[in-house]
């Protein structure tokens, strides 16, 4: 027999799609605005001249995109999603399983939306061409901030051999 049909996962769930407004809205859109606006103040680049001349300041907002604010976002993500839907107690379960998966997705993704946007956005329409990356970004991040937790292992406690032996010696 075929077996039952899920549940339709083809409707909106507006309750994760407010949820992943919100952060957006409220955390990381303006965290872009002035990670962009500190690593073009940090790194600046020429304009006008080759990468080769601007791969030391280029490489370190990628390298920078990558070690420092992938992190932040995956992890303040997973808080934000878990403490809006009350599981707060699961967070680093969460971490522990998802964190690094989740970021060698977004290495794949951000890797070069990052050189592309450090290569030949100017710094004016960089947060606006991340912003557009980001749509992309939101789903897979989406995705890995709504996979439910596995059940917490019991572990099983098996009594010890002479306690066993004990035992069965006291009832005869």
């Amino acid at each position: 027999p075929a077996p039952a049909p899920a549940a339709d996962d083809s409707k909106l769930d507006l309750v994760r799609t407010a949820r992943q407004c919100g952060f957006n809205f409220l955390w990381y859109g303006p965290l872009q605005h002035f990670w962009y606006a500190a690593l073009a103040a940090k790194f600046p680049m020429t304009a006008g001249v080759t990468l080769a001349k601007n791969f030391a300041p280029f490489g370190m907002k990628v390298f920078l995109n990558q070690a420092v604010l992938g992190p932040i976002v995956v992890s303040t993500f997973f808080a934000w999603s878990m403490t809006i839907q009350g599981q707060m107690d699961s967070y680093l379960p969460k971490l522990e399983r998802d964190l690094y998966p989740t970021l060698m997705r977004g290495w794949v993704f951000w890797i070069p939306a990052s050189c592309i946007n450090f290569a030949v956005v100017p710094v004016k329409y960089q947060v606006l061409y991340m912003s557009c990356g980001s749509i992309v970004w939101n789903c897979i991040l989406s995705q890995a901030g709504n996979r439910p937790l596995p059940p917490p292992r019991v572990k099983k406690v098996e009594a010890a051999p002479a306690a066993v032996a004990a035992a069965g010696a006291k009832k005869k």
